[in-house]
């Protein structure tokens, strides 16, 4: 966002004015932190909200690189991709043609929407292509209980709002907490050829001490610490390691937070499902309702399975991760760096063993339920390690064009190519 992305008022003359806007009458640049600020107070426009979220992100990722030194991607270059990710939900891009196929429980109908394919997705080295047959059975198990003669295909719209509305909270959620953060880590460390302790004070200033799952921010404190160490070695390998670390313990600070959110929009297609069948307004006999209820309830695990494995997914540069399956290699790279090929650090090793992340393979981190905190961990803490050297993420998410109409706070119309 810089002196060109001044939002265009002329259409706005008669609303009160934005923080943004106020923010960009000023005679100076903003600075990164104030511009987190005003993203945080944009209220009713997920949208481009969370467009503005992405570019953020992608803008601490790219302060935060020159300071931490090296080629290490950290927290916030990961978290660049998984808003742009998250985007395509709050937009209602991803989830439709799944979703609809889950529903529909008309065989001839359902053979009318072709499954998803993940030939977009560059698979690791002599990894063989996955057949989707496998999919289409796990859905299978599933559709003889929702849609067609019930009256219940009314339903998706509410799904797919409840969707959006859940990632777009939990993106603001963590954006609002660490956001500031890196920005006034970036406004503090900046101008320091070699930071010291006051530096790290200041930043630690305010983070309350205790486990995440308290509200407390203890692993806030120590990522940090760490990210501060890691600037003032010269140690490849230690470098590599330190941030690694806090990267690990951001993450999950940052799934802790997450929780509520990945749950209850995993949950919402069997949660609209329940409430519509129990509605009184729902004229159906009360042995089918009851029948309806009880299979809708028995499905509930299954359906976060076939959730997981068709809808959770995360877009990088160059390829197409599914979250549901086994983490391939970097396309045209081993598994791990060479910083990153053996742990040394005790810290680092203990928590990386403590999710299955520690040793030479992947094998078995896909998750089966993406509300599994532990889950998602195991596949998280893979991916940082993994993907920490891979130059692409550091790459702009955005075109030159979508980036000019984003920073003018505007939703970049389809001419200027898919978000």
């Amino acid at each position: 966002m810089t002196r060109s992305g001044v939002v265009d008022r002329s259409a706005r003359a008669a609303v009160r004015a934005t923080p943004a806007e106020v923010l960009f009458e000023t005679s100076e640049l903003p600075s990164l932190l104030d511009q987190v600020h005003a993203v945080i107070a944009l209220q009713d426009q997920p949208v481009l909200r969370n467009l503005l979220i992405t570019q953020c992100y992608h803008e601490l990722s790219a302060e935060l690189v020159r300071l931490l030194g090296g080629r290490n991607a950290h927290w916030c270059t990961f978290a660049t991709w998984a808003s742009k990710t998250a985007g395509r939900f709050i937009r209602n891009e991803e989830v439709p043609d799944v979703l609809r196929r889950v529903i529909l429980a008309d065989d001839d109908e359902r053979e009318s929407f072709p499954p998803r394919v993940s030939g977009v997705r560059l698979r690791g080295q002599g990894e063989p292509e996955r057949e989707s047959a496998t999919r289409i059975s796990a859905l299978d198990a599933l559709t003889p209980w929702w849609g067609h003669g019930l009256g219940l295909m009314d339903i998706p719209e509410r799904i797919l709002c409840e969707l959006s509305a859940d990632i777009a909270l939990g993106n603001l959620k963590v954006f609002a907490e660490l956001g500031p953060l890196f920005a006034r880590m970036i406004q503090l460390y900046r101008d320091c050829p070699r930071p010291g302790e006051a530096q790290l004070a200041a930043l630690l200033e305010g983070l309350q001490p205790g486990p995440s799952p308290e509200g407390g921010q203890g692993l806030l404190r120590s990522a940090m610490a760490q990210y501060h160490e890691a600037m003032l070695t010269e140690d490849r390998d230690k470098k590599a390691e330190l941030i690694l670390l806090a990267n690990a313990r951001v993450g999950l600070h940052e799934q802790v937070r997450l929780q509520p959110y990945i749950a209850r929009s995993l949950d919402a297609p069997l949660r609209c499902m329940l409430d519509t069948v129990g509605s009184p307004g729902r004229r159906l006999p009360e042995a089918l309702r009851s029948m309806i209820q009880d299979k809708l309830e028995k499905v509930h695990a299954l359906w976060r399975l076939v959730a997981t494995k068709e809808m959770m997914n995360m877009r990088l540069p160059d390829e197409l991760l599914e979250l549901g399956h086994d983490l391939p290699a970097p396309p045209g790279s081993p598994l791990h760096c060479p910083e990153l090929a053996t742990i040394e650090d005790r810290e680092l090793y203990e928590l990386l063993r403590e999710y299955d992340a520690h040793d030479h393979t992947t094998s078995g981190c896909g998750a089966e339920d993406w509300a599994s905190l532990r889950q998602r961990m195991s596949y998280i803490l893979e991916l940082f390690r993994s993907r920490q050297c891979c130059p692409r993420l550091l790459e702009r998410p955005f075109t030159r064009a979508q980036h000019a109409e984003i920073a003018a706070w505007r939703v970049p119309a389809p001419l200027h190519g898919d978000l």
